[in-house]
């Protein structure tokens, strides 16, 4: 079932509370303070019946300029918008700031309600129509339709709703694939059920029972139940009008400006970067740096727009900007923001969010530009790609990526394999752009050189070692570094990473230090020396670096704190240890010291290297066959 969202706008008491009233039967105006002004100062809602049965709501927005903020609150999400104009006044300052808004906004769909017609002759509403003509023209309501009405004759109503019917069918309902995103307008306590929020659902599907997250706050909240129009529901989809009861927060953490959405889906941000368009009528230049108020979904806050080029921004002018706020919000890849001046408050702009994660500098404005740009007009593969270049050697999953450019799993999943070469897949999920991965073979390439240079004899670095150089997690270096020994571009050897190819040669003086060396291993048996007593036996400036190399060429084995053995000598004590549990199936500790005739002060080293090694197993204080055994 597809679902819409229908929005006034319009000059305070031109008649859109009253039209809702008339068309629905319902009362917007729930404050006492609406009641007793009679106008309306906060957002109100109803079901807004159809005669196809398609489902829709309508949200009533105030319209005096003191409420601006609400009204900016109140039209997210809409599908379509209905310009209420009296027949009485004709177009007045709101009917103009609102229709700024909701060009800024981009909302494409809409028409035009002249109410009021009971009050004035024909020729008044000729005029009228005239007036809101010039006022909508270059806007998306050129030709949009205008409808004639009364509130209370009830003259055109019915045909109002057929336009609205046969509007919404040439309207794409809201995404309902995409995860769930809700911006608090309301939060209130419900007697008996604790903490409700309620909003117009922006995309995806709640279900009762859904665990979310409550964002800027970060917290993990549960979805108790839900109602739509104040009917209880299983799940609510994007295009309704939703309230969900909580638990897991108190009702005074939260309030209008929160999104309650998907986990992990967005996450918040102090600093985005866009389009702005400056109004043409707004009278001045927009200064870099000047401080504004901010809108995007239900939010307000206080933030300073950083112009990337140059210091002011001329009326009419487009640019892109950097928005430095003074809270986090929660935005997304592709939301609309409206800017209004600090003091005294008028719309001045807005524009639409390129990067919600923007830590541009003036300094770097050409490359800062340029990627915008790329980010702009490549569609969604190509912000995909663009993140990924971003993250240089830093693969990321699907679900980061889907945080970090404001799409889907399913979306980011779709369309990465047609990015081709420009990305590469690796184990466990990750993708990494193929610069990023060219930038990990280097860095990995230049650490291996600078390990050579000041120690040529060993074969590679240590694969922990290498990864706390480079800054990376386990898992994103595990990946990278199976897929470049794939490409050939590293060599991998247990615990070590080398060059490809690269065979470390002693020199004269280091191969005579090697046969002594090997001569002492060898002589010292099953009771084997420490590094410190071999460097006593064989000196030399390169005594240690030649042991290690012995290690690493597999002619013997550091087993234990310090001990190296002969690797020919601890096979023969793997073959006995062998011999003797097949024939007697359990080993003791003096059992194997006199197998090898040695000392427990060796034979507990090596029985402890054979346990990590799989070839014995501790049972008790005996030892029994390993898996390698």
């Amino acid at each position: 079932m597809k679902h819409y969202i229908i929005g006034t706008a319009g000059h305070v008491d031109h008649g859109k509370s009253a039209l809702i009233r008339a068309l629905t039967g319902v009362e917007t105006d729930r404050l006492p303070e609406e009641k007793e002004r009679g106008i309306s100062i906060d957002i109100g809602f109803a079901r807004f019946p159809l005669p196809s049965g398609r489902r829709a709501a309508v949200i009533d927005v105030p319209g005096h300029e003191k409420f601006v903020r609400n009204m900016l609150a109140g039209i997210t999400g809409i599908d379509l918008v209905i310009l209420v104009v009296a027949a009485d006044e004709g177009v007045m300052p709101q009917t103009r700031e609102h229709l700024d808004i909701l060009r800024l906004l981009e909302i494409s769909k809409g028409l035009v309600a002249i109410t009021k017609i009971d009050l004035v002759d024909e020729e008044m509403v000729e005029l009228v129509e005239a007036d809101v003509a010039e006022a909508v023209a270059g806007t998306f309501l050129e030709g949009a339709p205008v409808c004639r009405v009364s509130s209370v004759t009830g003259e055109g109503l019915d045909h109002l709703l057929r336009t609205v019917d046969a509007l919404l069918e040439e309207t794409e309902p809201k995404d309902t694939t995409a995860f769930a995103r809700l911006p608090i307008d309301r939060a209130f306590v419900r007697p008996g059920f604790g903490t409700v929020v309620t909003g117009t659902l922006v995309g995806g599907v709640i279900r009762q029972g859904d665990r979310m997250e409550l964002l800027p706050l970060g917290i993990e909240v549960r979805v108790r139940g839900l109602q739509v129009h104040g009917e209880p529901v299983e799940q609510a989809q994007a295009g309704q009008r939703v309230a969900v009861n909580l638990a897991g927060i108190e009702r005074s953490d939260v309030r209008r400006g929160h999104v309650l959405c998907a986990p992990g889906a967005l996450r918040p941000t102090r600093s985005f970067a866009g389009r702005l368009h400056l109004l043409e009528s707004w009278p001045k230049e927009l200064k870099h740096g000047e401080r504004v108020h901010l809108h995007t979904g239900t939010s307000e806050v206080l933030a300073r727009v950083l112009l990337l080029e140059g210091d002011a921004l001329k009326p009419g002018g487009t640019a892109y900007v950097q928005l430095k706020l003074e809270e986090p919000v929660v935005v997304g890849r592709g939301d609309r923001y409206i800017i209004r001046s600090y003091s005294p408050v008028h719309t001045v702009g807005g524009g639409m969010v390129i990067e919600p994660h923007a830590q541009y500098r003036r300094s770097q404005a050409k490359a800062a530009i340029a990627e915008l740009q790329a980010k702009e007009s490549g569609g969604t593969g190509g912000v995909i790609a663009e993140t990924l270049l971003r993250a240089g050697m830093t693969p990321l999953g699907l679900g980061e990526l889907a945080k970090r450019t404001g799409v889907t799993v399913e979306t980011v999943r779709t369309e990465l394999p047609g990015l081709g070469a420009d990305v590469r897949e690796l184990e466990g999920g990750l993708w990494i752009h193929r610069r990023g991965f060219g930038q990990f073979c280097d860095a990995v390439r230049a650490e291996l050189e600078t390990f050579y240079g000041r120690y040529p004899l060993r074969s590679g670095l240590g694969k922990e070692e290498l990864r706390r150089k480079l800054g990376l997690g386990g898992k994103e270096f595990a990946a990278l570094l199976a897929a470049a020994e794939a490409a050939g571009e590293l060599s991998v050897n247990r615990d070590r990473v080398a060059l490809p190819g690269r065979a470390p040669a002693l020199n004269g003086a280091q191969a005579k230090l090697a046969e002594r060396l090997r001569a002492a291993i060898a002589g010292a048996g099953f009771s084997p020396l420490t590094v410190a007593e071999l460097k006593q036996q064989v000196p030399g400036a390169d005594t240690e670096e030649v042991i290690i190399y012995l290690i690493e060429q597999g002619e013997a084995v550091r087993v234990g704190d310090d001990l190296v053995i002969a690797a020919p000598v601890l096979e023969e004590a793997v073959r006995r240890t062998r011999e003797h549990l097949k024939a007697r199936g359990r080993l003791t500790v003096a059992e194997f010291r006199d197998l090898l005739g040695t000392s427990r002060k060796y034979a507990l080293p090596l029985l402890e290297w054979m346990d990590e090694q799989r070839i014995t197993r501790r049972a008790g204080e005996e030892r029994v066959a390993g898996p390698n055994g």
